[in-house]
């Protein structure tokens, strides 16, 4: 396919997987880590959200979407709810506090609403959600 063929797959090679020091996902076949992820201003604070992204072929995206959400679901993540262009899973740590992780499916680019390349994106608030005073 020459969508493939035409996309940085040395990227793989480089980061076999996405955050590895905590969602630890690996790269689904037919997906690939792109150079430039193009993230939203709503995520790129990096102080709040450890952010990833991957790419696909529209045609396949469907696919390879459920195989991350798979993965997700393997480590005890459950869907969350949906916010303004996606949605969020949730799990409970060993600290009994939630992990919030936001998933925001685009075009790629997203000012690109035809374009036959798609962009998870994925923004892990780095601050768990725990209810009452924790121990620290």
């Amino acid at each position: 396919m020459a969508l493939t063929a035409a996309s940085p797959a040395y990227a793989q090679d480089a980061a076999p997987h996405l955050l590895p020091d905590s969602l630890n996902l690996e790269i689904v076949d037919g997906s690939i880590i792109p150079e430039d992820c193009q993230y939203p201003a709503s995520i790129t604070d990096t102080t709040r959200f450890e952010i990833a992204c991957v790419t696909m072929p529209r045609v396949i995206s469907t696919e390879i979407s459920a195989q991350y959400v798979g993965q997700l679901g393997e480590q005890g993540w459950r869907q969350g709810d949906y916010v303004s262009g996606g949605m969020t899973a949730v799990r409970t740590d060993e600290n009994n506090c939630r992990r919030v992780l936001n998933i925001f499916p685009s075009p790629f680019p997203a000012s690109d609403v035809d374009s036959e390349v798609v962009v998870i994106w994925f923004a892990l608030d780095r601050a768990p959600r725990c209810s009452g005073t924790q121990p620290g």
